[in-house]
Parts: C-alpha cells; sequence; structure tokens
C-alpha cells in the first residue's frame, strides 16, 4: 500500500512548470488594502458579530430561566 501511495505522489509532481524566485511584496496602496485592510475588517466583523449573537443567546436563556 505505500508502493502505491508513494507512486501517486510522485505522479502528482509537476516536472514542466518553470520556478521563478519569489519577490517581496510591493507596498502599493491596493496591496496595502487588500492584503491587511481587507483580513482586518473581515476579523473584527466575525468578531462582532459573534460577541452579539453570544449576547442574544444568553438574554434567551436568562428570559427562559424566569
Amino acid at each position: 500500500m505505500f508502493i502505491l501511495i508513494g507512486n501517486l505522489a510522485i505522479a502528482q509532481a509537476p516536472d514542466v512548470v518553470p520556478y521563478g524566485e519569489p519577490e517581496p511584496l510591493e507596498l502599493t496602496l491596493f496591496n496595502i488594502i487588500l492584503y491587511i485592510v481587507v483580513p482586518v475588517l473581515l476579523f473584527t466583523t466575525l468578531i462582532v458579530l459573534r460577541l452579539r449573537q453570544r449576547k442574544k443567546e444568553n438574554k434567551k436563556q436568562e428570559n427562559k430561566k424566569k
């Protein structure tokens, strides 16, 4: 079984794809917005929405207890 898995892994390796040297990301306004600002906004929105949802669930549970 390990021999078959090894053959499949070797078969998936690309050999005609040109490999370039990685270049650093240019800090243009578009790249800053796309790679820094947007992920931070998405993350904070996710946190805020989850906190609001938990507060609503806690209020529902408190109302059921009464």
